[in-house]
């Protein structure tokens, strides 16, 4: 199956790496991906945790090719997307 997701190459790939973070933060926080939204902050709304921000990381470093998430950097939804499409894209 081949779709567009975006009005170019970039906005297409930008688009289908947002969705690949949203599943893993589902799993990982075992939540329903529709519960998931750009704004939500991983400690306040979605309850991160030490252990589960290592569990957050690990799977990011699996699904996209051993990066590591900056969380210091990071403390929303969006904040995952914006640093793996940063890396992934340049």
């Amino acid at each position: 199956m081949c779709g567009k997701l975006g009005v170019n190459e970039v906005e297409s790939m930008q688009n289908m790496m947002s969705m690949a973070v949203y599943f893993v933060i589902a799993d990982t926080f075992d939540l329903d991906v529709d519960e998931v939204y750009p704004d939500s902050d991983l400690k306040i709304d979605l309850g991160m945790t030490s252990p589960i921000q290592k569990q957050l990381d690990a799977s990011i470093m699996d699904m996209f090719n051993d990066l590591h998430i900056d969380f210091s950097e990071v403390k929303t939804v969006q904040d995952v997307v914006d640093q793996v499409a940063k890396v992934q894209i340049h």
